[in-house]
């Protein structure tokens, strides 16, 4: 499986930030999957502004997940799968071909849970449509276990995996925001950015170009 970061004209990045210390912004990490489907994980990254020595950032809740422009298209791997709980994906085999969020920045033993406004099934059981292939606006999610700390390593932590089947599809950007906090503090500190995925069609990608000839020859 190739693994690489989109640059440049697809580029799939934080857009905007703001936060208390330590946040610093989403980034996306895409790559290609054994079934040939297209796997875009989304990480919070942290610098070490603020932590005390043998300290660590800890991640609490994700919340007020927005659509700010396009279509998420979410693929998951089989009609059971019809989830974003990790512990949905029926088989190990459906980890790294299905959508799901993360309290942990995994899939494994993520004990996350949805909230009150990520209703993804109705009063009979029956997915609500739609639901499964776009996060719902306002919708969030959290730790499941608070007694596990959901420690931040490496400066980073895996939120969310969107799969698309085929290939990347058009761009779309989302925003959330998260609270987390210092280890071995109870104050909650805050961050919000956005994300996008996909590539550019290719008339964006022409008036791209022409936006910078444009530009070069002003100067």
């Amino acid at each position: 499986m190739t693994k690489s970061i989109i640059a440049g004209a697809f580029a799939a990045i934080s857009l905007s930030m703001g936060a208390d210390a330590g946040f610093t912004g989403f980034t996306v990490e895409t790559s290609t999957n054994a079934q040939g489907n297209t796997v875009f994980k989304i990480f919070a990254n942290f610098d070490n502004v603020g932590l005390g020595a043998g300290q660590n950032w800890v991640f609490l809740n994700a919340y007020n997940f927005s659509t700010v422009a396009g279509s998420m298209n979410a693929f998951h791997s089989g009609s059971g799968d019809l989830t974003w709980v990790p512990q949905g994906t029926s088989t190990a085999s459906h980890v790294g071909n299905d959508s799901w969020v993360s309290a942990t920045g995994t899939h494994v033993g993520s004990g996350v849970a949805l909230d009150p406004g990520f209703v993804e099934f109705d009063s009979y059981g029956e997915p609500i449509p739609g639901v499964a292939e776009q996060i719902p606006n306002g919708a969030g999610w959290y730790d499941a276990s608070p007694a596990t700390a959901n420690n931040v390593t490496a400066n980073s932590i895996q939120l969310m995996q969107i799969v698309r089947a085929g290939g990347p599809g058009q761009v779309y950007t989302g925003s959330f925001a998260i609270t987390y906090k210092v280890s071995g503090t109870t104050a909650a500190l805050t961050g919000n950015g956005s994300f996008s995925i996909g590539v550019p069609a290719p008339g964006a990608v022409a008036l791209m170009g022409l936006a910078g000839l444009t530009g070069r020859r002003r100067r």
